[in-house]
């Protein structure tokens, strides 16, 4: 069922008891549209007695109406087409470069609120069938000092905490393959298996067995980024990544 009337907003959330909007042309206030046709500017005036809101079309007495928003907004009852016209074609109407107030699109609010609630009901459902795995990859993208010092169910109240409350971030980590991958080196790296050196700009073998070069970091990359892109699309390094997997899984 569409609203019987149409309800105007403060902008940035602006909520004062009351706030009067000017409702006709004056030197201290330019009330004015830009008629395409005559292209030439009219004065706007918002009276009572008047069907037309341009002051030219007006004749005789005007009785000036009061537009007051209360708790920041203004309900408009959709038979006071006068009204309504003059609220369209305010010049401190968003939609035409003001910055006071805009009209509420409720159906588009609406469907605004239910994509983000689907969104946040994805977003939980997911956190809650993360593997252990997954779940230490996102807290060591959230906070990565933490993760060696906390205890799984820690890690996973903080995860579904944060899936609630930022669940557009949390899906956008969890599909990120980079977020898993830099989460498994970090493990490498806590067991003594690699060690990044010479200020990140090569990564060594630190095993009892093997002291040896395993990936130089090219000039001017990410360390870790180019470590992540060596293990995934150089066929040496997908070789040595699954060995590495092994010793560390062992």
């Amino acid at each position: 069922m569409k609203s019987e009337s149409k309800v105007y907003r403060l902008s940035s959330g602006r909520k004062p008891m009351t706030l009067m909007v000017a409702t006709k042309h004056s030197r201290s206030k330019e009330l004015q549209w830009l008629d395409p046709q005559k292209q030439e500017l009219r004065a706007l005036r918002y009276a009572t007695n008047h069907a037309s809101i341009f002051e030219d079309e007006q004749k005789g007495e005007a009785r000036l109406g009061r537009i007051v928003f209360l708790d920041g907004s203004l309900v408009v009852p959709n038979r006071n087409l006068t009204l309504i016209k003059f609220m369209e074609m305010h010049p401190d109407n968003i939609i035409n470069g003001g910055n006071l107030f805009e009209e509420m699109d409720h159906e588009a609010e609406a469907k605004l609120q239910v994509e983000s609630m689907d969104l946040e009901f994805e977003a939980q459902q997911l956190s809650r069938q993360l593997t252990m795995s997954q779940v230490e990859a996102v807290m060591r993208k959230l906070n990565p000092s933490q993760v060696d010092k906390m205890y799984h169910d820690e890690m996973k109240r903080d995860v579904r905490v944060f899936a609630k409350k930022n669940p557009a971030a949390f899906m956008d980590m969890v599909e990120d393959p980079d977020v898993e991958m830099d989460n498994i080196v970090s493990n490498l790296i806590e067991a003594k298996l690699i060690q990044f050196r010479k200020n990140n700009t090569e990564v060594w073998y630190t095993m009892p067995d093997n002291k040896k070069l395993l990936f130089r970091v090219p000039e001017g990359q990410d360390p870790m980024n180019a470590l992540n892109d060596y293990f995934v699309y150089d066929n040496e390094g997908v070789q040595k990544y699954k060995d590495l997997l092994e010793f560390l899984e062992n």
